[in-house]
């Protein structure tokens, strides 16, 4: 692995890139409005079929929204079609409301939706940094802002299960964490959980379809199975329930276009198929929750067998793989075929053989295919889809299919660039699912003895630090190189160049997030250890001195601060000479000491040629010139205030 460092100019939140051998965090992110890493567009998209049996619900809660002040609450079970109420809300104002959609799955998704939701409300980039940097209370200031909007909008928590997580650490039902009584604008939530909301909270529960709008769902899906009543009869078969009734309605659209051959005997129509779920299983107990799920299993069960019955055996195989990833969209790109070809669960599967299993579990309803944020093709699995799945076959089983998506992770990680943001929106769809191997393989048995996969895991781990701190995900980015640099020192010692380039990263990114002190340590540390096995003009150790010296300017450490870059510049310019992108890093840096020093002719001086050099060098577009740029007109408005 290439040794990854830090080398730049640090005013706040900014630094400035000299040469880039890893993550390096410029211009903070935050200084251009937000790195906009979470979509907030509501998946309407999903509404491909005509919502039946929710008129009334969906025209009380758009009067709720309408009315402004409202925080709505739908609840109830998996597969009963929550979201696509809300979403049948969000089509019926999206004309003069704004509304932001935010994934309350889980705690990250959360943090990072409402992220974007306070810089989209007029929170300034500098306030959102500080709030979720933990410096100031990010749901004080999100409620902040959105009550102070006049023009009306709407914000969607959905899949909101777990109220813990809008508690932010204390009841729901407070109104202190990320959900509040909205002062002006409305909040739509959609959850499993039907209590702990609060007083000002307005419920509506959305339980089964009646008969006919179930049989209208049918027949919406497969218009040529049958008749309305026999729709009606299976509609009253499979509960009422939504997600069944639409997984139902496509396996039979397959089916009857399937060519009737001799010994292939499939449900095709209403009747055939109702039959199906009463002769292949046994009747389940009328436990709640118990027979929906079992309902649930029975009918993409069905599909499944479809599916293998139409020569796509390995479809199973795929959805229980595809279960092991996060519960968030997963990249298209993941899937390499060459790697799945090697496992023994695809053994030789080929590229044409994988696009034709995500057709086939499209086709029955059990995959959504389509776009998240910018552009980047992903695969959807329904919550009660992925959820059941996940929890088929024993522990061996399991482990094999999260393995292969720790490898599969690997390999598409490895593929992406972080430092150009024309890859970013890759990385945020990734990003999820690698958070999630990192997580298991952390919380899990240890993998030391199987030193492949547990170096991957590592890498991993290394690799979303990187992209996080590219993003100005500073936070995240700490936590995940604090995991890499325990990895890694479970495996070797504290001289080990992997061990070091983490404690590198790790340096700039307590030096980022204002921790100077700890910074200082690192870098020492790093210093200490290259000064053993290195020599004093090498690379590493000149890279090591120059954070260093910037992590003392930030103290306020001048004079010390000042003699380390010159003996770093020094040696740059022997080394490296003078036009190089590490030489001018430093020079940028003593012209800001300078600056501190009130020597700001000399340090406009520098940085004027510093500026036109990396103009020559590296172009106008460059974030170093970017920065540097930034520097000397903070310095020309500084002295004209001075």
């Amino acid at each position: 692995m290439t040794q990854n460092s830090m080398d730049g100019n640090v005013q706040g939140p900014s630094v400035q890139a000299g040469s880039i051998h890893g993550p390096v965090v410029f211009n903070g992110a935050a200084d251009r409005g937000g790195p906009g890493l979470v979509s907030l567009a509501a998946p309407v998209e999903r509404l491909v079929y005509e919502v039946h049996g929710r008129d009334e619900l969906v025209g009380a809660v758009v009067d709720q929204v309408r009315s402004g002040r409202s925080c709505t609450v739908l609840h109830g079970a998996g597969g009963y079609g929550k979201t696509t109420a809300a979403l049948r809300v969000v089509e019926s104002v999206a004309a003069d409301t704004e509304v932001w959609w935010v994934d309350a799955s889980s705690e990250e998704s959360v943090r990072d939706g409402l992220r974007e939701v306070a810089l989209r409300a007029g929170a300034s980039a500098e306030e959102v940094r500080q709030a979720w940097e933990g410096q100031a209370s990010a749901p004080d200031l999100l409620w902040r802002q959105l009550n102070r909007r006049t023009a009306r909008w709407l914000l969607v928590f959905d899949n909101a299960d777990d109220t813990r997580i809008l508690g932010a650490g204390q009841p729901v039902s407070d109104g202190t964490g990320w959900l509040r009584a909205p002062g002006s604008g409305a909040v739509l939530v959609t959850s499993r959980d039907a209590g702990s909301w609060g007083r000002s909270a307005r419920l509506h529960a959305v339980g089964q379809l009646p008969d006919p709008d179930g049989a209208r769902m049918l027949l919406d899906r497969a218009p040529a199975a049958g008749s309305v009543e026999q729709a009606e009869e299976l509609s009253r078969r499979l509960g009422g329930l939504p997600l069944a009734l639409h997984s139902a309605g496509r396996y039979l659209a397959v089916a009857g276009k399937t060519p009737a051959l001799p010994g292939l005997e499939l449900p095709r129509d209403f009747d055939g198929y109702r039959a199906a779920l009463d002769d292949r299983w046994p009747e389940v107990t009328d436990l709640p929750g118990h027979q929906e799920r079992e309902i649930l299993s029975r009918t993409w069960e069905l599909s499944l067998d479809l599916l293998a019955e139409r020569g796509q055996p390995l479809a199973r195989q795929l959805l229980r793989l595809l279960s092991h990833f996060a519960a968030a969209p997963i990249p298209q790109e993941v899937l390499h075929a060459e790697v799945l070809a090697e496992s023994p669960l695809f053994d030789g599967l080929t590229v044409h053989h994988l696009a034709l299993l995500i057709s086939a579990l499209e086709s029955v309803g059990l995959v959504q295919t389509g776009v998240e944020g910018q552009e980047v093709p992903v695969l959807r699995l329904h919550p009660v889809v992925r959820e059941a799945n996940l929890n088929q076959g024993d522990a061996a089983e399991s482990s094999g299919y999260a393995e292969l998506c720790e490898q599969l992770l690997v390999t598409c990680a490895g593929d992406i660039d972080q430092i150009d943001h024309i890859t970013w929106s890759r990385w945020i769809a990734l990003l999820p699912h690698c958070l999630r191997a990192v997580e298991l393989a952390t919380t899990g048995d240890g993998d030391e003895e199987d030193q492949p996969r547990f170096s991957d895991i590592t890498w991993l781990c290394e690799l979303s630090a990187d992209f996080c701190c590219w993003a100005g995900l500073y936070g995240l980015a700490h936590d995940l190189f604090l995991t890499a640099l325990s990895r890694r020192r479970a495996t070797a010692d504290d001289r080990d160049a992997g061990t070091l380039s983490t404690r590198l990263n790790l340096a700039g990114v307590l030096r980022v997030r204002g921790a100077l002190a700890e910074a200082e340590a690192e870098y020492r540390v790093v210093l200490a250890a290259h000064r053993e096995v290195l020599g004093e003009r090498h690379p590493d150790i000149l890279m090591t001195r120059h954070n260093l010296a910037l992590v003392l300017l930030e103290r306020g450490a001048l004079a010390e601060a000042e003699a380390e870059c010159r003996v770093v510049l020094a040696a740059r310019r022997e080394v490296f000479g003078e036009r190089h992108p590490h030489t001018l890093a430093t020079r940028n840096n003593l012209a800001l000491m300078m600056r501190e020093r009130g020597e700001f002719d000399e340090a406009e001086t520098e940085l004027r040629s510093v500026l036109d050099l990396h103009r020559k060098v590296l172009g106008e577009d460059h974030p170093d010139t970017l920065v540097t740029e930034k520097d000397l007109n903070d310095l020309l408005s500084r002295r004209n205030q001075d």
